[in-house]
């Protein structure tokens, strides 16, 4: 029987896995594939990858409709498809290092009628929450602001923040409502660990954008980060309202609810998160720390082995391995 001190010992070397990982990996992958509702795949379509609504890559898919954008660096992306056989497609990819290397999309395809094909479409559905024309908000701005907004897009793009700042900055004075370069503004700050400054333009662009799902999800890891766990879960909420589909809001409510001490709950949404986004592995390490908590050493092992199952090559692989022995030998 293991003794107080070295089931201490364990729980804190669990504990350890999530601290630093903002900085674990550089760069990454979205890959997906497109499917066809109703028909057969057509063959090559392309597809497009935005950051911050402006393109950064193309390519056209396989004959299966697979694809991949790689050397990609912690950001929310669009996968947009815009084929005249399809209704268009805008779906959200959050790419977030701290948690996986890559992230999974799987779109589906809605043909368009043989009448709306040649010209008399009238687009998607109402129903269809998450289809939007990236370009709608750019005819409410003047060009100069949007200008020097798509300059802090290529900074940010290239790795200089602080150049991205400064541009996003001025769109701000030009254009004060151009809620894009607060959404912007705070993810970078948050990268420098500025929360206060963080907060504040992620707030502004929820008080421009009332549907920005995306702001709300990161207010509440700022207040998860700064240990504001009431603020964190009316904010990480919020988001998922909006769109409950998030992988990466799922997981992030279920890190403030295991800090919260509300353990099944926490479980839930981080099974959620699994649910859908299988490829998040860091979740399964989220996962060892909320067994640690509960003593429950079997399940802690079984998410050690589906983490490095899965990703065998992550930076945390060692520190996972040396974990799941210690856990093993206790036994």
């Amino acid at each position: 029987m293991r003794s107080a001190a070295s089931r201490a010992s364990l729980l804190c070397f669990g504990l350890l896995f999530l601290a630093g990982t903002a900085s674990a990996q550089q760069v990454g992958s979205v890959v997906g594939e497109l499917h066809v509702i109703r028909g057969d795949f057509p063959g090559r379509v392309l597809v497009e990858l935005q950051l911050h609504s402006s393109p950064i890559a193309s390519q056209y898919t396989d004959e299966q409709g697979k694809f991949a954008f790689t050397s990609l660096t912690n950001n929310l992306y669009h996968v947009i498809v815009r084929d005249q056989r399809f209704y268009p497609i805008d779906q959200i990819a959050v790419l977030d290092l701290s948690i996986t290397s890559s992230t999974m999309v799987q779109i589906q395809l809605m043909p368009r009628e043989k009448s709306q094909a040649s010209g008399s479409s009238q687009g998607p559905s109402a129903t269809d929450r998450y289809l939007i024309d990236l370009s709608e908000y750019r005819r409410h701005f003047a060009k100069p602001a949007l200008k020097e907004f798509d300059r802090g897009v290529e900074s940010d793009r290239k790795g200089r923040r602080e150049d991205a700042i400064r541009h996003y900055e001025k769109a701000l004075t030009l254009a004060p409502d151009f809620y894009p370069a607060h959404n912007n503004l705070g993810s970078d700050y948050l990268s420098k660990w500025d929360f206060s400054a963080a907060q504040v333009h992620f707030e502004q662009a929820i008080k421009l954008n009332q549907s920005d799902a995306q702001a709300c999800l990161n207010l509440g890891n700022v207040f998860l980060m700064t240990k504001n766990y009431d603020g964190a879960l009316q904010s990480l909420q919020e988001g998922l309202r909006r769109d409950p589909n998030s992988a990466l809001g799922q997981f992030l409510l279920g890190s403030v609810y295991e800090r919260l001490g509300k353990i099944p709950e926490a479980e839930r949404a981080l099974r959620a998160a699994l649910a859908s986004n299988s490829t998040m592995s860091r979740v399964h390490l989220e996962l060892v720390n909320l067994y640690l908590l509960q003593k429950d050493n079997s399940k802690a092992s079984t998410e050690l082995k589906a983490f490095l199952s899965n990703s065998p090559d992550d930076p945390l692989a060692p520190k996972a391995k040396e974990l799941l022995k210690k856990l093993e030998a206790a036994r």
